[in-house]
C-alpha cells in the first residue's frame, strides 16, 4: 500500500490562541524549530494556521508601524485552512502543497478533531526513504533562483526572499561560489534592535559609539549599523553536485535541519538549487512507480 499521511505526519502538533500575541507564537516556533503553528479555539477545534510567512508579512508589509508584541495571531493567521484526513496518500499532500503554495497542512479526522500536522519537511523525509536512486539532483533542482552579495542590505535581500518559491535566497561571493544562505526564518526570527551572537563568535550587528552635539551638549550615544547579507547569513552551506543522488540529498536535508542545498558544478560555481520544493515537485511530477 501506498504511504499514507499518518505515517509521515507530526504529532501531536503544537497549537496557539486565537488572542495569543504574534511575539508569543514567533517565540514558541523559534524554541521549537518550526515554521508553523495550528490555531484552536477554546473547544479545540481548528480555527486557523500561521506561518513564519504570515508573520514575515506581518511586520515588513501589513503592519510596519507595530509592535510584534502588539499584534493578535487572530489578526494574521489564515481562517478555515485547507485539511486533510490521515487516511491519504503521501503524494496527495504534496499535490494540495504544490498546488495551494503553503507549506503544511492541518491533519484532521473525519470528526473534526486534529490530530497532527504534514509538511514539506515530512514529504522530503519521504521522498529520502522512498526514492534512493531514482533521480539525480540534475534531474530536478531549480536553475532559476535568488542570489545575492554578501554585500546587499538586508532590506534587498527580503525583497528576493518575497519573490523566491521556496523563501531562500544564495549568497555568493564574486566567483559566484555558494558562501552563504538567508532564508525567511532568518529575517523573522532575527531582532534587528538586539545583538545576536553569529556562529563565528562574533556580532552580528556592530553597535557603534558616535558623538552628537544636542542643546549644546556633548551626548555619546550607539547606533546600529544597517545590517548586510553577510550579518545574518548562514555561512558555509552544504552543497550538492549535479550528478548526487536526490534521494541521498534529500536526506541530508532532513539530517541537517535545513531546507536548501546549492548545486555547484565542479568549480564550486553555483549552478542551481535544491528546496523541498523541487522535492515535492519530483514527487508530483516525477513519481509513477511508488506512489
Amino acid at each position: 500500500m501506498a504511504p499514507r499521511v499518518s505515517s509521515y505526519m507530526s504529532s501531536p502538533v503544537l497549537a496557539v490562541r486565537p488572542t495569543d500575541t504574534l511575539a508569543y507564537a514567533r517565540n514558541l516556533m523559534l524554541k521549537r524549530g518550526i515554521g508553523r503553528l495550528v490555531v484552536v479555539g477554546d473547544d479545540e477545534s481548528l480555527v486557523g494556521i500561521i506561518t513564519l510567512s504570515d508573520i514575515s508579512d506581518a511586520l515588513v508589509n501589513r503592519f510596519p508601524s507595530r509592535t510584534i508584541d502588539s499584534m493578535l495571531v487572530e489578526e494574521v493567521m489564515t481562517p478555515n485552512p485547507l485539511t486533510i484526513e490521515p487516511t491519504k496518500s503521501i503524494k496527495t499532500a504534496a499535490q494540495l502543497m504544490l498546488k495551494r503554495r503553503i507549506g503544511g497542512i492541518p491533519v484532521v479526522e473525519p470528526g473534526g478533531g486534529v490530530v497532527g500536522i504534514i509538511t514539506r519537511s515530512d514529504i522530503v523525509r519521504a521522498f529520502a526513504d522512498k526514492y534512493k536512486g531514482k533521480y539525480t539532483v540534475g534531474e530536478v533542482m531549480r536553475m532559476s533562483f535568488s542570489k545575492a552579495q554578501r554585500g546587499h542590505s538586508i532590506y534587498y535581500v527580503s525583497r528576493l526572499i518575497q519573490a523566491d518559491p521556496a523563501g531562500k535566497v544564495v549568497i555568493v561571493d564574486e566567483d559566484n561560489k555558494p558562501i552563504g544562505v538567508i532564508t525567511k526564518r532568518d529575517l523573522v526570527f532575527t531582532d534587528i534592535d538586539v545583538m545576536v551572537a553569529s556562529s563565528r563568535g562574533k556580532d552580528r550587528y556592530v553597535k557603534v559609539k558616535t558623538t552628537r552635539r544636542y542643546a549644546d551638549k556633548m551626548i555619546s550615544a550607539r547606533i546600529y549599523i544597517t545590517p548586510i547579507a553577510e550579518d545574518i547569513m548562514t555561512p558555509d552551506p552544504i552543497v550538492a553536485r549535479v550528478n548526487d543522488d536526490a534521494a541521498t540529498s534529500a536526506g541530508i536535508m532532513i539530517n541537517e535541519g535545513i531546507g536548501i542545498l546549492p548545486v555547484v558544478e565542479d568549480s564550486g560555481s553555483i549552478v542551481g538549487v535544491f528546496t523541498k520544493i523541487e522535492v515535492l515537485t519530483a514527487f508530483v511530477y516525477k513519481a509513477r512507480i511508488i506512489f
